[in-house]
């Protein structure tokens, strides 16, 4: 706090020269606590020779200021962040000092291009409230279309989180030099932004002035290096994922590539040099991928009128069909009623048929279980006794069933004579007693018989009235339940329809606002393609054809001599 306060003593404007002067570690830069010994080395590194930037000695200079007590300090990162937008960096400088920086730091620089669920205006970075809009703004534009730099579209948006308020704040200052550094940039983008904020009265980079010298300074964080080219060729091969090349593959060729590119091709070994054609095969399956963007995008819009006609017609038709739909579920529904009625007045009938079965069946039915007994007897009883005798229990047995046939009971009362003895003591008295049991057992059968027969044509006429009956009623019950099946289905059919007929509608009228979205991606996916081929493209195929710079020749010794005399 006390070097705070002694820094605000003299607080430099952006643009001018920090003082030397200050005793403080510290100094105060547009409400940022910044370390007054990275800024001098700066100062002192672009004053000296050369031709105005800081080069990578001094940068390597600078880095020792940076790591004096042994860790980076956020105050130090931020420092490093100001001074990469306040002087003027080679492009070896400034990528070196930059790496080893993020290096070093706490803070993760790739948590920081994730999508943030906060909501607040702002978020915190390194110990500082950076504005929430400006940083959104270029996550998205580095995870859009494109090459996975801030193109120059994506710059204005950028300038409008900055120019919300109606003029740039301290807080917007450092979140764009944050973003400068902290994410790629198209050098168009950078040059426009940084030229839109001078011209809104809040510069942010330091003029070149008069002792500059030599090339066009690197800006922050512009993709000229290799690394920064191999960094948007990776992402550009992701792009051929639409394309259904498996992400495996474009990931392990974008984690290959910085081992072949940077490779001169004149000395590359034949298995990099597969993996640089293997690259070259996805790479124009990504450009065949944004291409087809292109041309689907331009479809729509030339069809402009034809889409009209289109929707219009297909108002009409779905209107149509949800009108015919309500029409069928209405019909669908009276049949129902119907069918259900028909099942119904087939209940009291089939009631009825099987009531007069049962009750002019009762006496046939009498005289079949009479004659089923009857038998049963013989088989059981008589039978048995004839070819061995019988004992008292089973002849008791066999005379209560000649008693409820209704057999001659004097003739019931001598059964036990023959049936009582073994055949082979039974005399011809016993053999008289059982001819004569057997003929009337066997006339009492044809008697039961007869009477049986007699009841079977009126019997079969009711099991037939009932077999009808239940027939009609079966049928009756099926139709009733194919009306409510086909009925829940026409009315699913008419839900469908009318939804169908309301998204019609709703797409007629989105005509305009579609038409509008469409010549807006048409321009999307043409600025895509052109930043592809511009882009990582362009960087890969100069790095696919790089080739070893030849030494200079050397003079020869009698030019040498010549020279001298």
């Amino acid at each position: 706090d006390l070097a705070q306060k002694q820094g605000q003593a003299d607080l430099p404007r952006l643009g001018e020269q920090p003082s030397r002067n200050m005793s403080s570690y510290y100094q105060t830069i547009e409400g940022v606590s910044c370390d007054r010994a990275i800024i001098e080395a700066c100062s002192k590194a672009v004053r000296g020779q050369g031709d105005g930037r800081v080069s990578l000695d001094d940068a390597k200079l600078v880095f020792e200021k940076v790591k004096d007590a042994g860790k980076v300090t956020k105050a130090e990162v931020w420092t490093v962040r100001y001074c990469l937008t306040e002087f003027n960096f080679t492009e070896a400088a400034c990528d070196w000092i930059t790496e080893a920086v993020s290096s070093m730091t706490q803070w993760d620089s790739k948590d920081f291009a994730k999508e943030t669920t906060n909501v607040s205006h702002y978020e915190q970075v390194d110990g500082v409230q950076c504005d929430h809009g400006i940083i959104e703004a270029c996550r998205k534009a580095v995870k859009g279309a494109g090459d996975g730099r801030v193109s120059k579209d994506d710059a204005k948006a950028v300038l409008a989180e900055a120019l919300d308020g109606g003029k740039v704040t301290d807080k917007e200052k450092w979140t764009l030099r944050l973003c400068l550094s902290e994410f790629n940039w198209t050098q168009a983008a950078h040059d426009w932004i940084i030229d839109e904020l001078k011209a809104a009265g809040a510069p942010i980079k330091r003029p070149a002035g008069g002792a500059a010298r030599g090339p066009a300074p690197k800006k922050a964080k512009v993709v000229d290096g290799i690394s920064g080219k191999l960094k948007s060729i990776e992402k550009a091969l992701k792009i051929a994922e639409k394309k259904d090349v498996p992400a495996d593959v474009t990931a392990l060729l974008g984690s290959m590539l910085a081992h072949c590119l940077s490779i001169y091709k004149d000395e590359r070994h034949q298995f990099q040099s597969d993996v640089v054609e293997m690259a070259s095969n996805v790479l124009a399956e990504s450009q065949s991928a944004l291409e087809a963007d292109v041309a689907k995008a331009q479809e729509l819009v030339n069809g402009g009128d034809g889409e009209k006609d289109r929707r219009e017609k297909a108002v009409a038709e779905a209107e149509a069909a949800y009108t015919a739909c309500q029409e069928d579920a209405k019909a669908k529904e009276e049949d129902k009623k119907a069918k259900a009625e028909a099942h119904k007045a087939t209940v009291a009938p089939l009631k009825a048929a099987k009531e007069v079965q049962k009750t002019g069946d009762v006496e046939g039915v009498a005289l079949e279980k009479e004659k089923g007994a009857l038998q049963s007897a013989v088989e059981s009883d008589l039978s048995p006794m004839k070819e061995a005798g019988g004992k008292q229990r089973q002849l008791e047995r066999f005379s209560k069933a000649l008693t409820r046939a209704g057999l001659d009971e004097s003739l019931i009362k001598c059964v036990h004579l023959p049936l009582g003895k073994a055949p082979d003591q039974r005399g011809v008295f016993d053999g008289v007693v059982l001819k004569s049991l057997e003929e009337a057992i066997a006339e009492k059968l044809a008697q039961l018989s007869g009477e049986i027969e007699a009841f079977g044509p009126a019997k079969d006429e009711r099991a037939a009235k009932v077999k009808d009956a239940q027939e009609a009623h079966d049928a009756a019950n099926a139709a009733s339940d194919s009306a409510v099946e086909a009925l829940a289905e026409a009315k699913k059919a008419e839900e469908a329809a009318k939804e169908a007929a309301a998204a019609a509608q709703k797409s007629a009228k989105s005509l305009v606002s579609d038409l509008a979205n469409a010549a807006k991606s048409l321009d999307e996916a043409k600025d895509a393609l052109s930043t592809f081929q511009s882009g990582p493209l362009a960087a890969f195929n100069e790095l696919k054809d790089r080739v070893a710079p030849q030494p200079e020749a050397e003079e020869s010794a009698d030019v040498l001599a010549a020279e001298q005399q």
